[in-house]
């Protein structure tokens, strides 16, 4: 990240600009600069060379006695240290991430921003191929060349789990499906020093089943990360009964240290966001079907009548309706109540393949200027 400074007036920038936002005096290229954030400003409006919103801007008092503005492609808190971007408040470590959906692609951006070293694992190399082409995408539009290329320098990608023998933390990302869980968990365990933590991103799958097939459960746990995760600061931070007291605040701290919020809840069906998310969908969708409102009309309305960033239809979208679906219908297996049930528009749209953003159809056409299906 192109560090700058005013001779003028003495102020520092931490991303590209041609003259101080203060005096409008020439900038200068300088050495990297590290303080502790005084302020920091949420960015939502695009604007020129900073079209990929949003980012923060964090008023920073340096280690020299000076002050600096930083651009950042991830929240940090007042009072966290920040260093070319990066949040400091905890020593680097080394973080495995097992899958390349969504998820698994959100999650390495982040942690890379965040400055950790990343083992990134996929079942096969044309999925890893995939995914790594779209995450230095992503990365390209927070970041100048150099950074992009320092930042991919710390990701090892493979297929081979032994190379999550170097992790302190590996984080599963794959299907929302418990065999398959069960089946990776075990496998990156094996491949895991002794003393490393192993976490499920589960939007709320039995953490008990999970630690079942686990020969260390007391060092498993799970973070919940919400999508998309650069972007969504809750960490619903949730354990077995077999994890130890230290795993727990590890996951806690680790949450903390990027920049999260992390919000501990108890091993529930669905934790707490999504068994309150899923009945909203599904009466969005009821509304839907009895031709209530259009979808753009119902996402309205909530948005203005309930103060919501986003509209119960397009944020299932942008989850994915076969990830909706498969929580509804794990709610309705753990709590045997029938009113979770997905709506038949919903089974209908994923039988289809419309999954939503990540096909380009769901609710909406995303493939377009943005409508509804109908």
């Amino acid at each position: 990240m192109s560090r700058r400074n005013c001779p003028s007036c003495g102020a520092r920038y931490g991303y590209e600009l041609e003259r101080c936002t203060f005096c409008a005096a020439p900038l200068v290229e300088t050495e990297s600069t590290s303080g502790t954030a005084m302020a920091v400003t949420e960015v939502s409006v695009p604007s020129v060379g900073h079209e990929d919103t949003p980012y923060w801007c964090a008023l920073l008092q340096t280690d020299d006695g000076g002050s600096a503005i930083v651009k950042l492609g991830h929240p940090v808190e007042v009072g966290q240290r920040v260093t070319m971007g990066i949040t400091d408040d905890a020593e680097r470590i080394t973080v495995g991430v097992l899958g390349t959906g969504i998820m698994g692609k959100g999650l390495v951006e982040l942690l890379l921003g965040s400055g950790n070293d990343v083992v990134w694992i996929a079942r096969s190399q044309s999925s890893l191929d995939t995914a790594r082409i779209k995450l230095s995408e992503r990365l390209a539009r927070v970041m100048d060349s150099d950074e992009l290329d320092e930042r991919l320098g710390h990701l090892d990608a493979g297929t081979d789990m032994a190379a999550l023998g170097r992790c302190d933390l590996v984080i599963e990302a794959i299907v929302e499906e418990l065999e398959p869980k069960k089946e990776w968990l075990r496998a990156a365990e094996s491949s895991m020093r002794p003393d490393a933590v192993l976490a499920t991103n589960t939007s709320g799958l039995p953490l008990d089943e999970l630690a079942e097939v686990l020969e260390h459960p007391g060092r498993f746990g799970c973070l919940h990360f919400f999508n998309p995760a650069t972007r969504m600061r809750l960490v619903e931070v949730s354990v077995p009964e077999q994890t130890d007291a230290q795993t727990l605040e590890t996951l806690t701290a680790f949450s903390r240290a990027l920049g999260k919020v992390p919000v501990t809840v108890r091993s529930r069906p669905a934790f707490v966001v999504n068994r309150v998310l899923m009945p909203l969908i599904n009466e969005a969708v009821r509304s839907l079907e009895e031709e209530a409102a259009t979808a753009e009309q119902i996402d309205e309305a909530v948005r203005l009548g309930l103060n919501h960033p986003m509209g119960p239809l397009e944020l299932a979208d942008l989850i994915g309706l076969d990830v909706i679906v498969d929580i509804m219908d794990n709610l309705v297996e753990r709590t045997a109540d029938s009113t979770y049930a997905p709506r038949p528009m919903l089974r209908e749209l994923v039988a289809q393949g419309h999954l939503g953003r990540k096909t380009h159809r769901g609710f909406y056409d995303h493939s377009a200027p943005p409508g509804a299906v109908t």
